[in-house]
C-alpha cells in the first residue's frame, strides 16, 4: 500500500477534535489533534472540574474584562498585520533571568526548526555570549545562497537585537527537528559555524566564560503518531508541511512525537517547546500528552492561523484542552491576552497568522506573562524592565 497523510474529523464530546493518520503497510491507530479521549459519561465531570479551575484562577476575567481584551487585540491586529504573527517573544528574557537563580541546565525544542531564527533568539538571551546568534545564523544562510529570502518571513534579520542578560545558562540543548533536506543542510552549517557540533568538548576555561550550547539537528516530522509519511524535501521556502503538494518531489521521512522523543532521549523537562508546523500544530500538541499531563514542559510557542483546516482543530478547543492540563494561554505580541478559561472571547478564533504562548500554571512565569499582559495590567500588575 502507498505511503499516505489522511486527515478525517469525527464528533467526540460534544466538540469536533481532528485526527491525523499516517499510514505505511498497515494503517497506524487514529489519534485525536488537541484532544484527550474521555470516557462516556466523563463530560460533565470535566466540565465541572474546568468551571472550578476557571473560577479560582487568580487572574481570571469578568466579562466586561473579556470583552475589552478581546477589543484590544483585534484593535492592534488591524493596525498592525503581524502584530501577533511577528512577536518578539520578549518573555524569553525574563525566561533567561528566571533560569539564572538555580543555574542550571535548559532545553529548548525546535519542532518545524525552518532557518532556526526561532532557537537562535532564544539563545541569545539563554547564551549571551556567543553574540547575536540570530545574525550569525542569518549570516550563514546568505553565504550558502540556498534561499530566495534569507532573511526571514518576519524579517528577523534586521531587528534589532533586544537587551540581553548580561550571563548566561551553564549549558543549554537545542533540539532542532527538520524534514527538509535544504533546511538540515544549511541549519547544520549554520551550526557547526556558531556552536560546532553537540559533541564538540568544551574546555574547563571556555565553560566559565560562556554557555555550553548543544544545537542537535534531526530530520523528522513531529506529529501525534510515529511512522512515515510523504514530505517535500528539498523545499527551501517557509510553508513546508505534511501537505504540501507543489513543493517538489516528495520523499518518506520519518514521523515522530514529542513524548516518543522525550523517552528515547531522556529527557526529562523541557523548557521551550516550539511549534510551527504549517497547520498541524494541534497534532503535535496531541503527541506530547503524557508530557503536559505530567507538567514537563514549562511554555508552549506555537502558531494559530487558517491552515489548521488542515488538521481540523480549533484554537478554542486547544486552549480548553491545556487547560485541563494546567496550562495558561495568551495571543503573544507586545501585550499578551490572555485566552484560556473566563478570558476566552469568540473574536479569538481570527484564523489569521498569529502566535500563541501557552505557560504552566502556578509557575514563576505564569506571573511574568500575566503581567505582561492586557488584563495584568488592568489587575495593576508590574512587569520590571519590560523592554516593549
Amino acid at each position: 500500500m502507498a505511503q499516505l497523510v489522511q486527515w478525517s474529523r469525527h464528533r467526540l464530546s460534544g466538540s469536533f477534535a481532528c485526527t491525523l493518520l499516517i499510514g505505511m503497510v498497515a494503517m497506524l491507530p487514529l489519534s485525536h489533534c488537541c484532544w484527550r479521549p474521555l470516557a462516556e459519561g466523563q463530560e460533565k465531570l470535566r466540565d465541572a472540574a474546568l468551571r472550578k479551575a476557571y473560577s479560582s484562577d487568580p487572574f481570571g476575567c469578568t466579562p466586561e474584562k473579556a470583552a475589552s481584551q478581546a477589543n484590544k487585540l483585534v484593535s492592534g491586529i488591524k493596525q498592525r498585520t503581524y502584530h501577533s504573527a511577528c512577536a518578539d517573544h520578549w518573555w524569553l528574557r525574563h525566561l533567561a533571568e528566571l533560569n539564572l537563580k538555580v543555574p542550571r541546565h535548559t532545553t529548548v525544542v525546535d519542532v518545524g526548526c525552518n532557518k532556526g531564527y526561532f532557537s537562535a533568539t532564544a539563545l541569545n538571551y539563554l547564551a549571551p555570549a556567543h553574540g547575536d546568534q540570530l545574525q550569525k545564523f542569518y549570516n550563514s544562510h546568505l553565504k550558502q545562497k540556498v534561499y530566495s529570502r534569507p532573511c526571514g518571513g518576519c524579517n528577523e534579520c534586521k531587528q534589532a537585537p533586544a537587551k540581553f542578560p548580561n550571563h548566561g545558562q551553564q549549558t543549554v540543548d537545542v533540539f532542532c527537528y527538520e524534514p527538509s533536506n535544504i533546511h538540515l543542510k544549511s541549519l547544520t552549517t549554520a551550526r557547526d559555524s556558531v556552536y560546532g557540533p553537540p559533541d564538540t568538548a568544551i574546555s574547563t576555561e571556555a565553560a566559565k566564560d560562556r554557555t555550553h550550547v548543544r544545537f542537535h539537528i534531526r530530520q523528522a516530522a513531529v506529529s501525534n503518531r510515529t511512522g512515515v509519511a510523504q514530505f517535500p524535501v528539498e523545499c527551501n521556502t517557509n510553508y513546508c508541511s505534511l501537505d504540501s503538494k507543489s513543493e517538489g518531489a516528495l520523499q518518506s521521512v520519518n514521523v515522530t512525537t514529542i513524548d516518543t522523543e522525550m523517552a528515547s532521549l531522556g529527557l526529562p523537562y523541557i523548557d521551550v517547546l516550539k511549534i510551527d508546523t504549517e497547520g498541524f500544530d494541534p497534532a503535535v500538541l496531541a503527541g506530547a500528552y503524557a508530557a503536559l499531563r505530567n507538567h514537563r514542559i514549562g511554555i508552549l510557542s506555537f502558531e494559530y492561523h487558517h491552515l489548521w483546516s488542515r488538521s481540523g482543530g480549533t484554537l478554542k478547543q486547544c486552549s480548553r484542552y491545556l487547560q485541563e492540563l494546567g496550562y495558561i494561554c495568551f495571543y503573544d505580541g507586545p501585550v499578551l491576552a490572555k485566552i484560556t478559561g473566563s478570558c476566552w472571547d469568540n473574536r479569538y478564533e481570527l484564523k489569521r497568522w498569529s502566535n500563541i504562548v501557552c505557560v504552566l500554571q502556578g509557575s514563576e512565569m505564569e506571573v511574568v506573562m500575566t503581567s505582561g499582559s492586557f488584563i495584568g495590567r488592568e489587575l495593576g500588575l508590574e512587569l520590571a524592565n519590560m523592554h516593549h
